[in-house]
């Protein structure tokens, strides 16, 4: 559930420094590994593809192209 939450709000576009403390982590940096470590992405990485969408997904797999 912590790292559905984390995911929803850094896709949101909330500070980073927010959710980590919000989300009980002493400290951001904290937070920053727990999160690569459950998703294998960095949530600022995260945070940049749910914002600008690319031909790519964040785990590099091209997106389907739409008709």
């Amino acid at each position: 559930m912590r790292v559905e939450e984390a995911m929803r709000r850094v896709a949101e576009g909330s500070a980073l420094t927010d959710v980590a403390l919000d989300l009980g982590f002493s400290a951001p940096g904290n937070f920053s590994r727990f999160f690569k470590e459950h998703t294998d992405v960095s949530p600022s990485i995260f945070k940049r593809a749910a914002r600008e969408p690319s031909p790519v997904t964040v785990t590099g797999i091209p997106r389907e192209q739409s008709s």
